[in-house]
């Protein structure tokens, strides 16, 4: 798959982005978090198809654990995180 490059965005979405608006597979809600991404990326200029790019900028932990051993950057960014709100949430999500 290839990946349109984003650098200007990905660095201006690195600089907004906290600690506290990543997504960490425990203790937040993955919708919330999914908002909060939106909200960033818009402001940073990213489009849609980028999101994938960067996907793994709102996740820690786990989440990012998961992300890794489940090779989500291979998936395009609806499955991704569809795959992500699955394992960490279950099937009452979908």
């Amino acid at each position: 798959m290839h990946l349109p490059m984003y650098s200007k965005e990905v660095a201006t979405i690195a600089k907004i982005y906290t600690d506290d608006q990543k997504y960490n597979g425990v203790s937040n809600s993955f919708n919330f978090k999914l908002t909060i991404f939106y909200n960033i990326y818009k402001r940073a200029g990213l489009p849609p198809k980028g999101y994938i790019t960067v996907f793994l900028t709102m996740l820690k932990g786990l989440a990012q654990d998961y992300y890794y051993n489940g090779s989500l950057l291979t998936r395009s960014f609806t499955e991704a995180y569809n795959h992500m709100r699955y394992f960490f949430k279950g099937l009452e999500y979908y």
